[in-house]
């Protein structure tokens, strides 16, 4: 480090060392992992009389980093149309829950 004398040389790799350090224990901001069970709201969908499921307005975020999203607009939800959204209503909003 030319020109900046052994003391200031000293005094920025100390700071550098500091700001690395810093670095290492700050964690790193992602989204949280939602598994589509919990992103579910049972009061947002109602069922129908034949088992299905029917959304009037509702978008779902989900999955690893909120990587997933589905929307369900005026939408009646059966086990052949999406499946998985199906089963997890079932799961946490069926009958008697």
């Amino acid at each position: 480090m030319v020109g900046y004398g052994r003391g200031n040389a000293m005094r920025m790799i100390g700071l550098c060392a500091i700001c690395a350090a810093t670095l290492l224990i700050v964690p790193v901001a992602r989204a949280a992992d939602v598994t589509l069970k919990d992103a579910i709201t049972c009061s947002d969908f109602k069922r129908n009389g034949d088992g299905s499921w029917y959304a009037d307005s509702v978008s779902l975020t989900y999955g690893p980093n909120n990587s997933t999203q589905s929307n369900f607009f005026d939408q009646t939800i059966t086990r052949k149309s999406a499946p998985d959204v199906f089963d997890a209503l079932n799961e946490k909003c069926g009958a008697g829950k």
